[in-house]
């Protein structure tokens, strides 16, 4: 988008400020202190890689045609100045469960991660309304868990290790880690050109300097959730490999495999079971077919379909510190897609196997 910069909020830019605009004036000045606080608090030096627009909340409003259009939970399609966007729009925080509203941070990590291929690029926001508005490029796009009965095998496997790159990249390349703590297909799309795209960035939470650990409520989505940070309210960098697990797991059998508090999945067959112990009851009675791998992909190189379920359930292990780190995760990824079999990485035990 041409002419990005600041501009004026609708209530300044009359004469005399109406009564109806008081809101939106208080709003302006609590969201507005809170993105400032935000980004001092997660970007580097205080400055975001990309500079972003500040939008009324009248331009909002009239580009998305009164939030006529919604193209997902939350996103509506939107028209500025003859120019595509998408704009998110939470509603107010009166409907809100949690204690705490994270879209700014959603502002903040999403600007600093706007470059990165695999990230929905924001381009600005609204503060006028109670909950800050998002405004994003535009790109025609479905969810991924719509497209997964469409993708061949090294299509899955480079979605794998895009998202990866994304969440590696939170990990380490920040002044602080950050653990994105909401990884799940439904804040993965795929757009037009067939490039994967993560965005949603308002569970992120950064680590205390020198702990492995911050003591946080319980915010993300069910199925998904590391059991370790559901029992103790403790989140760790091991938790985004947990969740990043479970996406391996939809990826590889084209359906959602979510799991309870204890990490345990239900399965019709086998009732609540372990994820390995399941996987390994579908390879013994011969039951891997639309269980654990998508017919459409069964009859692909079965060494790498094994690395890569391997990796997966390793990465959805209970216990933390029996997970590898998402760099070696990555790595493997690599490794497979390569078809590079002969060893695993030394902290790649092998859990499964079938002849």
């Amino acid at each position: 988008m041409n002419n990005i910069g600041i501009k004026l909020p609708s209530f300044l830019q009359k004469k005399e400020n109406k009564k109806e605009d008081k809101e939106k004036y208080l709003n302006y000045l609590t969201n507005g202190s809170s993105l400032l606080e935000e980004q001092l608090s997660f970007s580097k030096n205080g400055h975001q890689k990309l500079p972003l627009r500040s939008f009324t909340a009248e331009e909002i409003i009239n580009s998305t045609n009164g939030f006529q259009e919604s193209v997902g939970p939350f996103l509506y399609k939107g028209n500025f100045n003859e120019k595509k966007v998408l704009v998110k729009k939470y509603e107010k925080k009166a409907t809100m469960k949690r204690k705490h509203d994270h879209v700014i941070r959603d502002i903040v990590i999403s600007s600093e991660m706007s470059y990165h291929k695999n990230v929905l690029q924001i381009i600005g926001y609204c503060l006028e309304f109670e909950r800050v508005a998002l405004v994003y490029e535009y790109s025609q796009f479905d969810y991924l868990f719509n497209c997964t009965e469409f993708l061949t095998w090294e299509k899955r496997v480079k979605i794998a290790i895009d998202i990866a790159s994304v969440i590696l990249y939170l990990h380490t390349e920040f002044p602080r880690s950050i653990i994105h703590r909401n990884l799940t297909s439904n804040n993965v799309i795929l757009d037009q050109n067939g490039v994967v795209k993560l965005y949603n960035f308002e569970c992120c939470i950064p680590l205390p300097v020198g702990k492995v650990h911050v003591q946080d409520e319980l915010i993300g989505t069910i199925g998904y959730l590391d059991p370790e940070y559901v029992w103790s309210s403790n989140v760790t960098l091991k938790s985004d490999v947990f969740s990043f697990g479970l996406f391996m797991l939809m990826l590889l059998s084209g359906k959602e495999i979510k799991v309870n508090h204890e990490g345990k999945y239900y399965s019709d067959d086998y009732g609540l079971i372990s994820l390995e112990n399941y996987a390994s009851l579908c390879i013994e009675n011969n039951k891997l077919e639309d269980n654990l791998i998508d017919s459409k992909i069964l009859q692909e190189e079965q060494k790498k379909l094994k690395a890569f379920l391997n990796l997966a359930l390793r990465c959805a292990k209970n216990v933390g510190e029996n997970r590898p780190n998402m760099i070696d995760v990555a790595r493997e990824l690599q490794r497979i897609k390569k078809g590079e079999l002969q060893a695993l990485l030394p902290t790649m035990e092998c859990l499964i196997d079938w002849n």
